[in-house]
Order: structure tokens, then sequence, then C-alpha cells
């Protein structure tokens, strides 16, 4: 019963989506296609429309300069032939791993006096304890009293004491 009551649903379906077409021999002579004619006169504008935008003369621009960076140095500057005396608490680290100084290979403990890096000599890395400690010099930039020389770009060291 379904079967039949399915197959004859889709027989309606078929029929009623079947269309009698038309061509152009079945329309009358008023339904027949006519060609749109040009305007003859202008059309206005509708509201709300904008109208084309009149030509202009851009202003010219002045030239502008931009800035340019400076080139970092491949190796840390230190100022050589300057003899200074330090008496302070300054940065120390190791200068490979905390600053980044290129002059020698390993680890060396150096100090930081006014944005400039310095190796030092007069005390070593390993005599402030174990330099890869959590609180080591090359995993930290600690602060220490210092006292001595910059000589030929290298921190002559009198005394070093690390401030806790």
């Amino acid at each position: 019963m379904k079967f039949t009551i399915l197959v004859i649903s889709g027989l309606f379906l078929f029929t009623g989506c079947a269309v009698k077409s038309v061509d152009a021999t079945d329309k009358t002579a008023s339904e027949e296609l006519v060609e749109p004619k040009e305007p003859n006169e202008p059309i206005e504008p509708a509201k709300g429309v904008m109208p084309g935008m009149p030509s202009m003369k851009m202003p010219e621009i002045p030239d502008i300069k931009m800035a340019t960076i400076p080139d970092l140095p491949t190796e840390t500057d230190s100022p050589k032939g300057n003899n200074i005396s330090i008496n302070r608490v300054v940065e120390a680290g190791c200068g490979q791993c905390q600053f980044r100084m290129t002059e020698k290979s390993g680890c060396d403990l150096a100090v930081k006096i006014d944005g400039n890096s310095y190796f030092v000599d007069g005390t070593t890395i390993h005599d402030h304890g174990d330099a890869h400690a959590d609180d080591g010099f090359c995993r930290a930039i600690r602060q220490a009293e210092v006292k001595g020389e910059i000589i030929d770009g290298r921190f002559k060291a009198e005394s070093f004491t690390l401030v806790k």
C-alpha cells in the first residue's frame, strides 16, 4: 500500500512539474520583445547618489629624510688607552654569557661600568663560586663593589667584593 502511494505521488509530482514551453511563435504582437532606446536627454542623478569627482591636482609633498639606524658593533666597544679610576658598585657577570662580549671565547669575569663592558684582571670568574650555579656569573648579573682602574680597555681590580 505504501509503495502504491509513493508511486502515485511520484506521478503527480512528475506531471505537475511539466510546463508548457513557450517560444517566440506563440507570442502575440504586443508581447514581442522591444529593444530599449537610448534616452535623448540627460538623466538627473537620484537623491543620495554621489556625482562624479572633479579631477584635482594633488599637492606636492616635500622630500622627507628617513632616520638611519646605526650599525651595531660586532664586538663590544671598549675604550682603549683611557685610564679611569673606579671605586663603586657595578654590575658583574660572565662577559660572554651575560654581556655578550666577543673578544675571547669561554667564560670570563667582566664588569659593566657606565654602559661599557670590561673584562676583569686581578680576580677570576671561579674565585667567586660556581659560575654555572643558579646565582653564578654565567646565569645571573650580580652587583659587586669594586676598586681599580680601566687600563687599555680592561678593568684592573685592586678589590672585588660581591654585594649580597
